[in-house]
């Protein structure tokens, strides 16, 4: 005996196959294609990740308790010290040029400053007593 699926399910056999659009085959390579592109992206991000992780030991700069005979000598920076005096007037010197600069005083006024920061810094040209020149390590 037939029933109605049954005379239902041979109809739609018997139909022809719908037809495809035309550019179904690129829509679907053209996915695939971006897929594949966010799937090497995730891989090379995860690697970079990972070459940092393992090399960062490797990167860390020596504490400053360690011993630094093996490291060369860069270059030799003088090392002076200020008197506190003259530390301080030279605070004060500068923190009048930045008034001075933001609230645009005048060119005379400004150069007033500087010529008073320079008198200041070149009379304590006095080296004596002051540790000499020591290594700059890198």
């Amino acid at each position: 005996m037939t029933t109605p699926d049954d005379l239902l399910q041979r109809r739609l056999r018997q139909l022809p196959d719908a037809p495809l659009p035309a550019d179904l085959w690129q829509r679907v390579n053209g996915a695939r294609g971006r897929i594949r592109r966010r799937r090497i992206g995730i891989a090379a991000t995860t690697l970079a990740f990972a070459t940092v992780a393992a090399l960062s030991p490797l990167m860390r700069s020596p504490s400053p308790d360690a011993p630094r005979a093996g490291q060369p000598v860069v270059a030799e920076v003088p090392a002076t010290r200020v008197p506190a005096t003259v530390e301080i007037e030279l605070r004060a010197i500068d923190r009048a040029l930045q008034a001075g600069y933001a609230r645009n005083a005048t060119d005379d006024e400004l150069e007033a400053l500087w010529t008073q920061r320079r008198r200041l810094l070149a009379g304590n040209d006095d080296t004596a007593g002051t540790p000499g020149p020591r290594g700059l390590r890198i």
